[in-house]
Protein backbone atom coordinates (compact mmCIF):
# COMPACT_ATOMS: atom_id res chain seq x y z
CA UNK A 1 0.00 0.00 0.00
CA UNK A 2 3.67 2.52 0.00
CA UNK A 3 2.36 3.54 -3.32
CA UNK A 4 -0.96 4.33 -3.39
CA UNK A 5 -0.28 6.10 -0.39
CA UNK A 6 1.98 7.65 -1.67
CA UNK A 7 0.08 9.33 -5.04
CA UNK A 8 -2.48 10.36 -2.26
CA UNK A 9 0.44 12.44 -0.08
CA UNK A 10 1.24 13.48 -3.42
CA UNK A 11 -1.85 15.04 -4.46
CA UNK A 12 -2.77 16.52 -1.27
CA UNK A 13 0.65 18.21 -1.10
CA UNK A 14 0.01 20.07 -4.50
CA UNK A 15 -3.31 20.86 -3.42
CA UNK A 16 -2.12 22.45 -0.42
CA UNK A 17 0.80 24.42 -2.70
CA UNK A 18 -1.69 25.93 -5.24
CA UNK A 19 -4.30 27.03 -2.61
CA UNK A 20 -1.68 29.30 -1.10
CA UNK A 21 -1.03 30.45 -5.35
CA UNK A 22 2.47 28.44 -5.09
CA UNK A 23 3.53 26.06 -8.06
CA UNK A 24 2.27 22.41 -7.31
CA UNK A 25 5.58 21.61 -6.75
CA UNK A 26 9.05 22.76 -6.86
CA UNK A 27 10.15 20.76 -9.84
CA UNK A 28 7.23 22.45 -11.84
CA UNK A 29 7.86 26.03 -10.47
CA UNK A 30 10.98 25.35 -12.69
CA UNK A 31 9.48 24.13 -15.48
CA UNK A 32 7.28 26.84 -15.50
CA UNK A 33 9.98 29.12 -15.31
CA UNK A 34 11.42 27.58 -18.70
CA UNK A 35 8.29 27.91 -20.17
CA UNK A 36 7.77 31.53 -19.48
CA UNK A 37 11.58 31.96 -20.58
CA UNK A 38 10.45 30.23 -24.13
CA UNK A 39 7.47 32.51 -24.60
CA UNK A 40 9.39 35.56 -23.37
CA UNK A 41 12.09 34.92 -26.01
CA UNK A 42 9.79 34.28 -29.23
CA UNK A 43 8.34 37.42 -28.64
CA UNK A 44 11.18 39.40 -28.42
CA UNK A 45 12.63 37.43 -31.34
CA UNK A 46 9.41 38.65 -33.69
CA UNK A 47 8.60 41.78 -31.24
CA UNK A 48 5.22 40.90 -30.59
CA UNK A 49 3.32 38.63 -28.61
CA UNK A 50 2.84 35.80 -30.63
CA UNK A 51 1.54 31.87 -29.97
CA UNK A 52 4.22 29.80 -28.21
CA UNK A 53 3.67 25.85 -29.77
CA UNK A 54 5.30 23.61 -27.52
CA UNK A 55 5.85 19.90 -27.44
CA UNK A 56 7.12 17.80 -24.45
CA UNK A 57 9.67 14.26 -24.34
CA UNK A 58 8.30 11.05 -23.30
CA UNK A 59 9.45 10.96 -20.02
CA UNK A 60 7.80 8.30 -17.16
CA UNK A 61 8.73 11.21 -14.48
CA UNK A 62 6.74 14.33 -16.31
CA UNK A 63 3.17 13.89 -16.15
CA UNK A 64 0.45 15.09 -18.30
CA UNK A 65 -1.01 16.67 -15.27
CA UNK A 66 2.42 18.17 -14.46
CA UNK A 67 2.83 19.80 -17.73
CA UNK A 68 -0.72 21.27 -17.49
CA UNK A 69 -0.29 22.88 -14.11
CA UNK A 70 3.10 24.12 -15.34
CA UNK A 71 1.72 25.90 -17.99
CA UNK A 72 -1.54 27.02 -15.68
CA UNK A 73 1.17 28.40 -13.44
CA UNK A 74 3.24 30.13 -16.37
CA UNK A 75 0.25 32.05 -16.88
CA UNK A 76 0.17 31.02 -20.51
CA UNK A 77 -2.77 29.38 -22.67
CA UNK A 78 -2.95 25.87 -23.62
CA UNK A 79 -4.46 23.83 -26.68
CA UNK A 80 -4.98 20.00 -26.26
CA UNK A 81 -4.82 17.76 -28.91
CA UNK A 82 -7.92 15.32 -27.95
CA UNK A 83 -7.54 16.55 -24.12
CA UNK A 84 -3.73 15.93 -23.64
CA UNK A 85 -0.24 17.66 -23.84
CA UNK A 86 1.59 16.55 -27.43
CA UNK A 87 4.49 14.95 -26.46
CA UNK A 88 7.35 15.42 -28.75
CA UNK A 89 7.09 11.79 -30.71
CA UNK A 90 3.80 12.19 -32.06
CA UNK A 91 4.61 16.30 -32.50
CA UNK A 92 7.25 14.68 -35.04
CA UNK A 93 5.09 12.47 -36.47
CA UNK A 94 2.57 14.89 -37.28
CA UNK A 95 5.51 17.51 -38.28
CA UNK A 96 6.69 14.47 -41.13
CA UNK A 97 2.66 14.81 -42.28
CA UNK A 98 2.16 11.45 -41.43
CA UNK A 99 -1.08 10.33 -39.11
CA UNK A 100 -3.48 13.51 -40.40
CA UNK A 101 -6.64 13.51 -42.15
CA UNK A 102 -6.82 15.24 -45.49
CA UNK A 103 -9.81 17.48 -43.89
CA UNK A 104 -7.83 19.63 -41.50
CA UNK A 105 -10.46 20.24 -39.09
CA UNK A 106 -11.78 16.99 -38.77
CA UNK A 107 -8.97 16.20 -35.90
CA UNK A 108 -10.77 18.71 -33.52
CA UNK A 109 -13.95 16.65 -34.06
CA UNK A 110 -13.93 13.71 -32.41
CA UNK A 111 -17.26 12.29 -33.72
CA UNK A 112 -16.02 12.46 -37.18
CA UNK A 113 -14.50 9.31 -38.45
CA UNK A 114 -10.90 10.10 -39.92
CA UNK A 115 -9.54 8.34 -43.01
CA UNK A 116 -8.22 5.31 -43.37
CA UNK A 117 -4.62 5.60 -42.00
CA UNK A 118 -2.07 3.51 -42.62
CA UNK A 119 -0.29 1.96 -39.11
CA UNK A 120 3.42 2.78 -38.75
CA UNK A 121 6.29 1.19 -36.26
CA UNK A 122 8.01 4.68 -35.38
CA UNK A 123 11.20 5.00 -33.80
CA UNK A 124 12.16 8.95 -32.60
CA UNK A 125 15.83 9.32 -32.61
CA UNK A 126 16.62 12.71 -30.56
CA UNK A 127 20.11 13.35 -31.49
CA UNK A 128 21.98 16.16 -29.78
CA UNK A 129 25.91 17.34 -29.19
CA UNK A 130 25.12 15.63 -25.34
CA UNK A 131 23.04 12.73 -25.76
CA UNK A 132 21.01 10.34 -27.94
CA UNK A 133 17.31 10.01 -27.34
CA UNK A 134 15.40 6.67 -28.66
CA UNK A 135 11.53 6.42 -28.17
CA UNK A 136 9.29 3.82 -30.33
CA UNK A 137 5.65 3.45 -30.78
CA UNK A 138 2.90 1.72 -33.42
CA UNK A 139 1.56 5.10 -34.75
CA UNK A 140 -1.73 5.55 -37.02
CA UNK A 141 -3.47 8.69 -36.05
CA UNK A 142 -1.68 12.46 -35.37
CA UNK A 143 -3.48 12.42 -31.69
CA UNK A 144 -2.14 8.67 -30.82
CA UNK A 145 -0.87 8.74 -27.39
CA UNK A 146 2.15 7.09 -26.45
CA UNK A 147 2.78 4.32 -22.96
CA UNK A 148 5.17 6.49 -21.13
CA UNK A 149 5.74 3.42 -19.46
CA UNK A 150 8.34 1.79 -21.58
CA UNK A 151 10.21 2.01 -24.82
CA UNK A 152 12.05 4.88 -23.96
CA UNK A 153 16.20 4.73 -23.53
CA UNK A 154 18.87 7.78 -23.35
CA UNK A 155 22.64 8.05 -23.34
CA UNK A 156 24.19 11.25 -22.54
CA UNK A 157 27.65 9.24 -23.32
CA UNK A 158 26.45 9.18 -27.25
CA UNK A 159 26.07 12.86 -28.32
CA UNK A 160 28.26 14.01 -31.41
CA UNK A 161 30.60 15.88 -28.82
CA UNK A 162 31.35 12.89 -26.74
CA UNK A 163 33.87 11.52 -28.73
CA UNK A 164 31.42 8.77 -29.62
CA UNK A 165 31.83 6.53 -32.55
CA UNK A 166 29.57 5.86 -35.00
CA UNK A 167 29.55 2.32 -34.82
CA UNK A 168 28.34 3.25 -30.52
CA UNK A 169 25.81 4.71 -31.56
CA UNK A 170 24.64 1.78 -34.22
CA UNK A 171 25.14 -0.59 -30.80
CA UNK A 172 23.02 1.13 -28.85
CA UNK A 173 20.12 1.67 -31.14
CA UNK A 174 20.50 -2.13 -32.27
CA UNK A 175 20.43 -3.10 -29.05
CA UNK A 176 17.14 -1.13 -27.98
CA UNK A 177 15.67 -2.58 -31.06
CA UNK A 178 16.19 -6.07 -30.06
CA UNK A 179 14.80 -4.81 -26.54
CA UNK A 180 11.66 -3.80 -27.43
CA UNK A 181 11.24 -6.11 -30.33
CA UNK A 182 11.30 -8.98 -27.42
CA UNK A 183 9.60 -7.62 -24.73
CA UNK A 184 6.71 -5.50 -26.73
CA UNK A 185 4.53 -7.57 -28.11
CA UNK A 186 2.40 -5.06 -30.07
CA UNK A 187 5.96 -3.79 -31.34
CA UNK A 188 7.36 -7.40 -32.99
CA UNK A 189 9.62 -7.90 -35.76
CA UNK A 190 7.99 -5.17 -37.96
CA UNK A 191 9.09 -5.59 -41.46
CA UNK A 192 9.32 -1.43 -41.82
CA UNK A 193 10.41 1.14 -39.52
CA UNK A 194 10.32 4.68 -39.89
CA UNK A 195 12.94 6.84 -38.08
CA UNK A 196 12.50 9.98 -37.25
CA UNK A 197 15.65 12.37 -36.67
CA UNK A 198 15.03 15.10 -34.45
CA UNK A 199 17.62 17.08 -32.36
CA UNK A 200 20.18 19.35 -33.58
CA UNK A 201 20.71 19.64 -37.59
CA UNK A 202 24.82 19.52 -36.87
CA UNK A 203 24.49 16.03 -35.08
CA UNK A 204 22.05 14.83 -37.13
CA UNK A 205 24.10 15.66 -40.53
CA UNK A 206 27.17 14.38 -38.29
CA UNK A 207 28.81 11.67 -40.90
CA UNK A 208 27.92 8.66 -40.49
CA UNK A 209 25.29 8.96 -38.50
CA UNK A 210 22.54 7.93 -40.80
CA UNK A 211 24.30 5.39 -42.13
CA UNK A 212 24.69 3.57 -38.70
CA UNK A 213 21.25 3.76 -37.24
CA UNK A 214 20.11 2.20 -40.78
CA UNK A 215 22.80 -0.61 -40.08
CA UNK A 216 21.16 -1.18 -36.78
CA UNK A 217 17.85 -1.45 -38.24
CA UNK A 218 18.49 -3.72 -40.78
CA UNK A 219 20.81 -6.04 -38.74
CA UNK A 220 17.13 -6.79 -36.84
CA UNK A 221 15.95 -7.63 -40.25
CA UNK A 222 13.68 -4.63 -40.75
CA UNK A 223 13.94 -1.63 -43.82
CA UNK A 224 14.65 1.89 -42.48
CA UNK A 225 12.73 4.43 -43.62
CA UNK A 226 14.63 7.62 -42.05
CA UNK A 227 13.10 11.04 -41.96
CA UNK A 228 15.25 13.94 -41.04
CA UNK A 229 14.08 16.97 -43.05
CA UNK A 230 14.48 20.26 -40.28
CA UNK A 231 14.93 18.04 -37.38
CA UNK A 232 15.60 21.30 -35.00
CA UNK A 233 11.58 22.39 -36.50
CA UNK A 234 10.13 19.22 -37.05
CA UNK A 235 8.41 18.65 -33.55
CA UNK A 236 7.54 22.38 -33.77
CA UNK A 237 6.02 22.06 -37.01
CA UNK A 238 3.56 18.91 -35.99
CA UNK A 239 2.81 20.50 -32.60
CA UNK A 240 1.49 23.91 -34.80
CA UNK A 241 -0.30 21.53 -36.92
CA UNK A 242 -2.23 20.00 -35.07
CA UNK A 243 -3.12 22.79 -32.04
CA UNK A 244 -4.32 24.33 -35.85
CA UNK A 245 -6.34 21.55 -36.10
CA UNK A 246 -7.49 21.42 -32.93
CA UNK A 247 -9.11 24.82 -32.64
CA UNK A 248 -13.01 24.43 -31.95
CA UNK A 249 -14.28 27.28 -34.74
CA UNK A 250 -12.29 24.93 -37.26
CA UNK A 251 -14.77 22.30 -36.90
CA UNK A 252 -17.18 24.08 -39.33
CA UNK A 253 -14.64 25.50 -41.47
CA UNK A 254 -14.82 23.64 -45.09
CA UNK A 255 -11.41 23.40 -47.17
Amino acid sequence: MESPWDEVLRRVWRGVRTTFGLAASADLAVLAGMLKAAAQMAESKVGYPISVILSFPTLPALRQEDVASAIEYAGLRTRTCCGRQLHELVAAYAGYEMGLSENKPELGNRCKKMHELPRRHVVLVEYTEVAILLYCAVLEKGSNTPNVARGIRTSFELGSNTGASTEDVHDFVLEYLRDVSSSNTCWGFPEKISIMMTGSLESVGRAGIQQAIVGAVEALGSRANVLYSDPEYVAARGAAEMAWRATPQMQSTEV
